[in-house]
């Protein structure tokens, strides 16, 4: 199975209300550049899990049209969530997933899948790691591909 992890895109600084904050031009950007690296690199069906924040919702959009799927809306990929949370969920799937959330969490769940222990991994906006493996569980997947936006901003 695969497992495909995105930070959302560049997002405005200094917002009021952090739920509600928007993709700059540069985010928005950004979130078209990942849609196309996965439209070429998805094979077979995909599902694509976003947290309900305005930004992720953002950068999830261009990736669901590019992939014609729906965007399915995951509590667990809040921002102050834990990674476990998300193992937990994931636990449950047998299918190749996408997920759209935040940091700390993303770059915590990458180290807890990927090393079995959670860290705080760095995280460039709209990065895409590509993960496999028979489980979605603690230290049983391998990152096996990684999309850098700022390699396609020249």
């Amino acid at each position: 199975m695969k497992l495909y992890l995105i930070r959302h895109g560049t997002a405005e600084a200094g917002a009021a209300d952090d739920m509600n904050r928007n993709l700059t031009a540069r985010g928005e950007s950004q979130a078209r550049g990942a849609a196309n690296w996965l439209a070429k690199n998805i094979k077979g069906s995909v599902s694509l899990w976003v947290s309900p924040y305005l930004r992720t919702q953002q950068t999830a959009a261009p990736i669901a049209k590019a992939l014609g799927i729906d965007i399915v809306d995951h509590q667990c990929l809040q921002p102050e969530m834990t990674p476990q949370k998300v193992v937990d969920e994931l636990c449950q799937e047998q299918k190749n997933i996408i997920l759209v959330t935040h940091l700390p969490l993303v770059g915590r769940l990458a180290s807890l899948l990927t090393e079995g222990a959670i860290f705080d991994q760095p995280w460039s906006p709209a990065e895409i790691w590509q993960l496999e493996g028979d489980v979605f569980a603690a230290g049983c997947l391998t990152n096996t591909d990684v999309w850098y936006p700022v390699l396609d901003e020249g």
